[in-house]
């Protein structure tokens, strides 16, 4: 017995194990390899499921962002666009603006051809002029007119100014002009306007007319400014209430002078009112009063006093030994 008849039993009862059936006979072997190229090709099959589902991903990853980005554009789009044309706007404006101000500021169309000044009683137009620096034929919108306004502000007579262009060809200068109401003695005789400013020096001629305020210090003027100022205007209202009195008919006042014990008020005549620092408008009152009697007794007063403090209603008159009144 060949080895192949020994065998041959044993791999018929196998084959009737492992697959029962009897038209299988011839086909298992064959299967077997097709299972073994089938498992082959499914591991490659993996590698090349997994190469594409990553392309897939790259294309799905690709096809989401060009989504989320036309989705951008789409919803943005519109203000960038807004924002784009009002910065090409600004700069189209700028750009504008600025070759209209190099114009402006070189053409001779805006030339400065006439200077027009009010409010001027003792500055005259020829020193608006030269002090303010105005040239005919200048541009007028290159001209600093703030520099024009200090420049004449500087003019001893000028309270405040005020320059204003009239285009195309006119600058128009605004002046106040100081008003002086009194002299100040202050080593130096100054004019003094109703603010209790000294605003000028005294020149011949200027402000003879006018009363005199004494008894305040330059120095005091210099160190204490806002103090002096207030008690210059104490005396220029107490001039000025006199002027109003009818105690002042024929007794002009010509002086007020000011101490640490009030005001002193002086006539043409030399006649001393002391007033001190009672109120003023009482003590006119009391002063009209005490004038017509003298002027029924015929007598004549050097001083009258008004500056009881302790009997406000108490006047004190020194007389002289002249008969009538004292102008």
């Amino acid at each position: 017995m060949s080895p192949a008849d020994a065998l041959a039993p044993a791999l018929r009862a196998h084959r009737s194990v492992n697959h029962r059936g009897p038209t299988a006979s011839g086909c298992y072997s064959h299967i077997a390899v097709v299972r073994n190229l089938r498992g082959r090709e499914t591991s490659l099959t993996m590698r090349r499921s997994m190469f594409r589902s990553r392309r897939n991903r790259r294309k799905v990853d690709l096809a989401k962002k060009t989504s989320e980005l036309k989705a951008s554009v789409w919803h943005h789009g519109p203000a960038i666009v807004k924002a784009l044309g009002a910065t090409a706007l600004s700069v189209g404006l700028v750009w504008g603006a600025w070759k209209g101000w190099a114009w402006a500021t070189t053409t001779e169309h805006l030339s400065l051809r006439k200077v027009r000044v009010v409010g001027n009683a003792r500055v005259t137009d020829a020193q608006v002029t030269r002090l303010g620096g105005l040239v005919l034929g200048s541009n007028l919108i290159a001209m600093d007119v703030g520099s024009v306004e200090r420049a004449l502000s500087s003019h001893p007579w000028v309270k405040s100014v005020s320059a204003r262009r009239t285009l195309p060809e006119q600058l128009t200068v605004e002046l106040v002009e100081h008003d002086p109401v009194a002299l100040v003695s202050l080593g130096d005789l100054y004019l003094v306007n109703a603010d209790g400013e000294p605003f000028k020096r005294a020149q011949a001629g200027e402000g003879m007319d006018l009363p005199l305020l004494t008894g305040v210090e330059r120095e005091a003027l210099l160190a204490r400014p806002d103090e002096t100022r207030a008690t210059l205007r104490r005396a220029l209202a107490a001039l000025d209430a006199y002027a109003r009195s009818p105690a002042s008919k024929g007794f002009g006042a010509s002086e007020v002078n000011v101490s640490d014990f009030g005001l002193t008020l002086v006539t043409t005549g030399g006649q001393e009112v002391v007033l001190g620092d009672a109120e003023v408008e009482p003590a006119l009152e009391r002063l009209t009063r005490v004038r017509k009697e003298l002027s029924a007794k015929q007598l004549t007063a050097e001083v009258i006093r008004l500056d009881n403090r302790t009997r406000p209603d108490w006047v004190a008159v020194r007389t002289s030994n002249r008969n009538g009144p004292k102008p």
